[in-house]
């Protein structure tokens, strides 16, 4: 239990690749998951600024977001597109999501909660 507590600390402070001032996540609670060491929940709050991107990455588990205050973002594709609050995203382990960038004039808010393998990085940059 204390190598898996060592493990979620250090997947704490590694978060995350893409830190600087436009972008910034929030761990609001880390717990190992139940019945299973080497896995982890962990419930953050994620800003994007104006002009901010979130670059291409993966996760070593699923990812549940929640658009809490929403904007207008730039997809990968090229495309606008509306985050209106309330909107519901899922990636499942090993999809590449992200590319994404506020092009709006105010702070977009995602809360997120992500369920990982402990023993693994938080992600993986995908670009």
């Amino acid at each position: 239990m204390k190598t898996l507590l060592s493990l979620m600390a250090a997947n704490c402070f590694a978060l995350p690749v893409w830190a600087d001032d436009l972008v910034t996540r929030d761990v609001l609670n880390e717990q190992p998951l139940s019945d299973a060491d080497d896995m982890v929940v962990i419930v953050s709050k994620l800003t994007i600024k104006p002009g901010g991107r979130i670059p291409l990455h993966t996760h070593p588990g699923d990812e549940h977001a929640v658009i809490h205050q929403g904007g207008t973002a730039l997809m990968p594709n090229g495309q606008q597109m509306a985050m209106a609050p309330g909107m519901a995203m899922f990636f499942s382990a090993g999809d590449v999501h992200g590319g994404v960038t506020n092009e709006g004039d105010a702070d977009i808010v995602i809360y997120t909660t992500h369920i990982l393998n402990a023993l693994e990085p938080f992600q993986t940059l995908a670009e």
